[in-house]
C-alpha cells in the first residue's frame, strides 16, 4: 500500500532568489528558464515608480501608489521591500505562498538588502548572484537600455560595485558571459536542489514519524524483552 509520506516527496515548491547588478542579464537569463520550464513562475514585485510605456500591470509590477504599499508593509504582506529613486519596491508575501504550496518553483528578482532579508525569513530559498562577463559590458549594457541618463547609469555601477562585492554571501554565483549557459547553469541548479534537504524536509518528517518511529519502538521492545 502506497505510503502517505510518498506524496510528501518535494512536494512544496522551491523558493530561487536571483540578485546582481541592473544590466547583469537576470531577467533575460530568467524569461529563457520560465519558458522552458512551466513549474517555475517569477513572483512579480510591487512598486511606487510610474509605469513606462512598454509594462504591463501584474504582469511586470503591481503598480501601487505610496499609501497603498505602506499599508502591505504595516500589515505584513511584504516579504522584503526597499527603496531606490525615491521609488519603493517589494515582494508581496502571499503570492509566494500560495505558489509554492501549489508545488512552484518561485524566483524573485531583487536585490542583496532584500535577499538577505528573505534568507532570514525563510531559510530554505537558494540565493544565486547574476555577474556580468565584465565591467565594461555591464556599463555599455546600462547605457544601451536607453532608460537611465549619465548621472543614474553611474548610481548604478557604484550600486553594482557595491552588490558584487556580497556575492559570496549567496549559494551559487552564475557569470551570464553567454545567455544559452547561463540559463543551462541555472537549471542544473534548480533540479539539483529538488531533493535537497530544504525540499524534502516534509518528506523526511513524515517519513520518520511513520516508518522509522514505529520500527525503533517495536525494536526496542524486543530487546528489551
Amino acid at each position: 500500500m502506497k505510503k502517505e509520506y510518498s506524496d510528501k516527496i518535494a512536494e512544496n515548491g522551491q523558493l530561487i532568489v536571483i540578485s546582481g547588478p541592473e544590466g547583469a542579464g537576470k531577467s533575460t537569463v530568467i524569461k529563457r528558464y520560465l519558458g522552458a520550464h512551466p513549474n517555475a513562475m517569477i513572483c512579480v514585485s510591487a512598486t511606487t515608480r510610474e509605469k513606462r510605456a512598454d509594462e504591463e500591470d501584474g504582469k511586470d509590477y503591481y503598480f501601487l501608489s505610496l499609501t497603498e504599499f505602506e499599508r502591505m508593509i504595516r500589515t505584513g504582506q511584504m516579504l522584503e521591500y526597499g527603496y531606490f529613486n525615491n521609488n519603493a519596491y517589494g515582494t508581496p508575501k502571499k503570492a509566494v505562498e500560495d505558489a509554492r504550496k501549489a508545488g512552484k518553483n518561485v524566483i524573485l528578482d531583487i536585490d542583496v538588502v532584500g535577499a538577505m532579508k528573505v534568507k532570514t525569513l525563510c531559510p530554505d530559498a537558494t540565493l544565486i548572484f547574476i555577474l556580468p562577463p565584465s565591467w565594461d559590458e555591464l556599463e555599455a549594457r546600462l547605457v544601451k537600455t536607453g532608460y537611465y541618463d549619465e548621472k543614474t547609469v553611474n548610481t548604478l555601477l557604484e550600486i553594482a560595485g557595491e552588490e558584487i562585492e556580497c556575492a559570496n554571501l549567496y549559494d551559487y554565483v552564475i557569470i551570464n558571459d553567454d545567455v544559452d549557459k547561463a540559463v543551462n547553469r541555472f537549471a542544473q541548479i534548480v533540479h539539483g536542489n529538488r531533493y535537497s534537504r530544504n525540499s524534502m524536509k516534509s518528506f523526511l518528517e513524515s517519513y520518520i514519524e511513520g516508518e522509522v518511529k514505529p520500527k525503533v519502538k517495536e525494536l526496542s521492545k524486543v530487546l528489551n524483552d
